[in-house]
């Protein structure tokens, strides 16, 4: 079986497009100029080589210069603007945190305030059956400051002011809990109790003032007969005027015209 001569032979030529490559080495540079001859087409790095010498003649480097100084200035005049964008930036979002943080904490000295007041103005009720024994209508006032709150936002004075609060009502509870209510007066727990948390409330406000105007801040309103620092100032004074007085033992305060609901029965007086 005779095979076809025309698949023995190797193919005297490759497609029209030949790849060459040689070196050159440029005494110069030094760099190897390799070309690719598509038959016709012939492409070299000799263009690098006449760069190299053009740039080192003086009309060379004075061209360099020229572009060096051109870009220099271009780049001179959109640094500023660059560099404005980039502060606006990086502090557009710590303002805005920082305004979130005052604000939440405003929110939280308003709220202390509103439940300091309700403390200070609580007439506690008493067990007839048991002198020693009383409740107070409203619970103890706390200090819920913002979780996970950044305080370096704020400046040192500030921050400091909020957090040495948060640690004064929290002492003030403890304190309360120390007395002995035993004694009489029950050791002058009701007249500290209500100038404490007063001071406390008066002292919320004046920061609360001060953040308003510092972070631009507005509180929601409130009715005009709530008048809170009017009555703050009112109870620190009366509790300043009891506090040589105490409460004698077995006394019970006055309900006539209250509507707050009686949690201890009335005993009656002709009952043995």
């Amino acid at each position: 079986m005779m095979m076809s001569s025309r698949s023995m032979e190797a193919p005297a030529k490759h497609s029209s497009l030949s790849l060459q490559f040689k070196a050159d080495w440029n005494g110069r540079c030094g760099i190897p100029s390799v070309s690719l001859l598509p038959d016709a087409i012939h492409i070299s790095y000799s263009t690098r080589s006449l760069l190299t010498q053009f740039f080192e003649t003086t009309q060379g480097i004075m061209a360099m210069g020229a572009l060096i100084g051109a870009g220099s200035l271009a780049a001179g005049s959109l640094l500023p603007n660059v560099i404005r964008l980039v502060k606006t930036g990086i502090n557009r979002r710590p303002k805005a945190e920082t305004r979130n943080l005052a604000m939440m904490t405003v929110l939280a000295l308003d709220d202390f305030v509103g439940a300091s007041y309700a403390a200070v103005h609580d007439v506690p009720e008493f067990n007839p059956m048991d002198e020693g024994e009383f409740v107070f209508h409203v619970p103890d006032p706390t200090l819920v400051l913002p979780a996970n709150a950044n305080w370096d936002l704020f400046d040192a004075e500030l921050s400091d002011e909020i957090l040495w609060l948060s640690n004064r009502v929290k002492n003030l509870a403890y304190a309360l809990d120390s007395l002995d209510l035993s004694r009489p007066g029950y050791g002058g727990f009701f007249e500290r109790r209500h100038e404490g948390y007063a001071n406390l409330a008066a002292e919320a406000m004046d920061i609360i003032e001060h953040m308003l105007k510092e972070f631009d801040l507005t509180l929601p309103a409130k009715p005009d007969y709530y008048r809170q620092r009017e009555g703050l100032v009112s109870a620190i004074q009366k509790a300043g005027q009891n506090s040589s007085r105490r409460r004698k033992p077995g006394s019970q305060a006055s309900s006539n015209g209250s509507n707050v609901l009686e949690l201890f029965p009335k005993v009656n007086e002709d009952a043995e």
